[in-house]
């Protein structure tokens, strides 16, 4: 054993250039994080991934020039930011190793290297192992030092049992599930694909902390049944997911399913809440599909509820497998179960064929139906529109909606959402070989372009519109409305509103939650008749057409039919009548946010 000194580790989450009150940790990156801190190499975890600032200040600003190694997560939305970074980090550091992975990085990995010197080695899939080895072969002897400028401890004991001489990265370039320029320059070194982890509950908790000027807004839910908010934990208890969507991310790392035991995840609800000093009672699983196996499921939920009966719950699944299990729900209910995020995507069956579900549209509504009737909640994952849409398939997925009881559902989100084409996904080889392109590989093509059809093409124009016009708008007041109405159905304040007002602000706030809902249903009668209200009045010069039409298609709301402005005011005024005024960007009482 030698006295050697670690190189200087940073992790960086670039931007994907949105903001997003409900981000999170990248956790991907503080599973390796760890993994690296438990065998004796400390790194610093930077996340940018809602930050609009420009991505070379960010990296100027925080000094990831300063370390010897570099590793970015990419996503397609991401990866021009990363690289962008990086290559600010080589021209002022060229030794430094830049590292990329993720799904991107995985997907277009020989791409990659071709055409950016300033990315050395792509990691593919996993990261863990991979990036262990890299870290222990460019340890560098005490002797010769890092010339870095990092506050991490430096100058300990490493077990280094990696075949490989001190501070030849030549020597690296065999690293299983690694790309790599040839040090020769003769091409790409592409070596054999590291095994998966095989084992999820040897790797350590992400217990991992990132420097972002833009923080983390805390994580909670509104127990319903409880009545009341509690903290709420992010926790992913398996890896992968066995089936082919086509339009998944997840095939682009691996199907290979794996999970951890219900102990494990159990341990690490309680290692966070000592950690972090909070009690977290409720658990987001992030798992790509939870219920790959029910037993399993029953198991985890079983062992949470034995830690502690107040811990409530939720994941994600597909309909099918809801559909299978159909005698394990009324347990898991029983232990905490409180909404499932369910993947409908479609209720048109060729939309369904084509992002390979392999269920049928009746399925969708079965599995709606049984979840409804056991009193669990449903959190809906829909993809509205893809390249392909037909007003047909629009029609399929309102009726759906509407007979589904999903006209009360909030957020909107689902309404306005189009198929995304990531790279490494069957569904972006089927666009491209329909349409006789080849997507550039640095390129996530807009989904508000694709539309083969021009009156899809305009409906969706027009239904983006409604959505920058008045969605905010729309998001505000009914959060103002639900947060009075909620505190009049606690009876907590000593005043006493008027009946005919509360009856009124009942009435407003359901017809706020269905306004987008018939605001849509309206647009797409109108594209089914040639958009005659559409072109109704205004100039023909586009935006005032498109403006005066828009407005044609507003519906009238609440007990008198007024315009949408007017029930907008109108329930923000009642709202502040009451003594309820919520602040911007503030989360509605309806659980998820």
């Amino acid at each position: 054993m030698d006295t050697l000194t670690r190189p200087a580790i940073a992790f960086v989450n670039p931007s994907v250039g949105f903001a997003d009150r409900r981000k999170s940790k990248p956790i991907g990156l503080a599973y390796i994080m760890a993994y690296l801190e438990k065998s004796g190499f400390p790194s610093l975890g930077f996340d940018f991934g809602d930050s609009e600032d420009d991505a070379v200040e960010l990296a100027a600003l925080y000094g990831l020039d300063r370390f010897d190694v570099v590793g970015f997560s990419v996503y397609n939305e991401s990866f021009r930011a990363a690289i962008a970074m990086a290559e600010w980090i080589k021209s002022r550091r060229p030794e430094c190793l830049i590292v990329l992975g993720g799904p991107h990085a995985t997907a277009v990995h020989e791409h990659i290297l071709r055409r950016y010197s300033c990315v050395d080695v792509v990691v593919r899939r996993e990261g863990e192992e991979a990036m262990l080895d890299l870290v222990r072969g460019l340890t560098l002897s005490s002797g010769s030092g890092s010339g870095s400028d990092v506050d991490v401890e430096v100058d300990v004991e490493v077990d280094v049992d990696v075949d490989v001489e001190v501070d030849d990265r030549a020597k690296l370039t065999g690293i299983k599930g690694t790309t790599w320029r040839a040090p020769d320059g003769s091409g790409l070194l592409v070596n054999e694909d590291r095994d998966f982890v095989p084992d999820l509950d040897q790797i350590p908790f992400p217990d991992a902390e990132f420097i972002s000027h833009s923080g983390y807004p805390d994580l909670t839910y509104y127990d319903e049944v409880q009545g009341r908010l509690k903290a709420a934990l992010t926790i992913c208890s398996s890896r992968s997911c066995p089936y082919n969507c086509s339009f998944c991310g997840v095939l682009t790392i691996g199907r290979k399913y794996r999970s951890r035991e219900a102990e494990r995840v159990v341990a690490e609800l309680l290692h966070f809440r000592e950690r972090h000093g909070v009690n977290y009672e409720h658990v987001y699983f992030s798992d790509a599909n939870f219920f790959v196996s029910p037993t399993r499921a029953l198991e985890v939920a079983e062992a949470l509820y034995e830690a502690d009966p107040q811990v409530t719950f939720s994941f994600g699944t597909r309909v099918n497998q809801i559909l299978k299990a159909a005698e394990v729900l009324p347990r898991l209910k029983e232990r905490g179960l409180r909404f499932i995020e369910l993947g409908i995507e479609s209720a048109s069956e060729p939309v369904l064929e084509r992002l390979a579900k392999h269920v049928k549209p009746e399925v969708n509504v079965a599995a709606v139906r049984l979840l409804k009737r056991l009193g669990i909640e449903i959190s809906l994952d829909f993809i509205m529109l893809d390249p392909a849409t037909t007003l047909p398939d629009i029609r399929a997925n309102l009726e759906f909606l509407r007979e589904a009881g999903f006209y009360d559902y909030v957020p909107h989100d689902h309404l306005y959402t189009a198929l995304v084409l990531y790279e490494g996904t069957p569904i972006r080889d089927f666009y491209a070989q329909r349409f006789g392109v080849v997507f550039d590989p640095d390129d996530l093509p807009s989904p508000f372009t694709l539309f083969e059809l021009p009156e899809v093409q305009r409906f969706s124009d027009t239904l983006r519109a409604f959505r920058k016009r008045w969605q905010d708008r729309i998001d505000g007041a009914l959060a103002q409305g639900e947060l009075a109405l909620a505190s009049m159905a606690d009876g907590s304040d000593d005043w006493d509103f008027p009946r005919e007002p509360h009856a009124r602000l009942q009435l407003d706030v359901v017809s706020l939650r269905h306004a987008p809902n018939l605001f849509m249903e309206r647009l797409l009668e109108d594209a089914e008749a040639g958009f005659p209200r559409l072109n109704e009045g205004g100039d023909e010069g586009g935006d005032k057409r498109e403006e005066g039409g828009l407005e044609a298609l507003l519906p009238r709301l609440g007990h008198d039919h007024v315009h949408l402005h007017d029930l907008i005011e109108r329930t923000e005024a009642v709202a502040r009548e009451a003594g309820f005024v919520q602040a911007p960007g503030a989360a509605a009482p309806h659980g998820r946010d």
